[in-house]
């Protein structure tokens, strides 16, 4: 295995970095669409308001989370019955649309990076709050490319609870010291924290768009990654 070392002025101690962890959706997939679409779908059925905002303020959440947060501007209250009811509905109109997904789904960058990583010795693996990412992945032939995934059905708190994170650890039976996250939600970031492991977030102002615009392989080999960690 190729040992791989993170340089960083800012920091004294230099981590150890044995396996990368990826979010799925908007860092290795998009099906930000086929979400959008099943939640203004399901917003439209409850007379609810739906826009580009609330869309974002659902990201990297669980569905029961997401929906409760849609739900803030419902009139009245869901009893836990109905509750259940709508995030299974949400979940059909999603299940209906990823089996549309094809490999245009597949975010440039994807392969080459994770196929990259693993040519290095370094562990890749999947940790997403969404409870449809194992499917996602063996949707788009992806499953090969990880050591471990880790969805919403394997946790009991999405993101920004560090659960996902630590279990992921667990399963590529490695210290969080030595795991590195990309993120790209706010609420996956704060997980990434609170689980001790570093991370690169992906889309924000000052960060890269997506892997394509980075070289991560040659940034984690060569200890040239400091200025993006958060």
């Amino acid at each position: 295995m190729m040992l791989v070392f993170l340089k960083s002025a800012a920091r004294e101690d230099a981590a150890l970095i044995q396996a990368v962890i990826f979010n799925l959706d908007g860092v290795l997939v998009s099906t930000d669409a086929c979400h959008y679409e099943a939640w203004k779908q399901l917003a439209h059925e409850q007379g609810l308001p739906f826009n580009d905002g609330i869309f974002r303020a659902l990201a990297g959440r669980k569905r029961m989370d997401s929906l409760r947060v849609l739900l803030k501007k419902a009139e009245r209250a869901y009893s836990p019955m109905e509750l259940w009811a709508l995030s299974a509905r949400k979940n059909d109109l999603f299940n209906d649309m990823i089996l549309k997904l094809g490999p245009d789904s597949i975010l440039p960058g994807t392969i080459g990076t994770v196929t990259r990583l693993r040519e290095m010795g370094i562990k890749t693996a999947v940790a997403s709050s969404s409870e449809n990412a194992s499917g996602i992945l063996r949707q788009l032939k992806l499953t090969p490319l990880f050591d471990a995934v880790v969805d919403g059905q394997d946790t009991e708190n999405g993101k920004p609870d560090p659960e996902v994170f630590l279990l992921t650890a667990r399963k590529l039976r490695m210290p969080t010291s030595e795991c590195f996250v990309i993120e790209n939600t706010a609420a996956g970031l704060e997980a990434a924290r609170q689980a001790g492991m570093k991370a690169l977030a992906l889309g924000g102002p000052a960060g890269p768009e997506g892997l394509k615009d980075i070289d991560l392989p040659a940034m984690l080999r060569d200890g040239t990654l400091e200025q993006c960690l958060i």
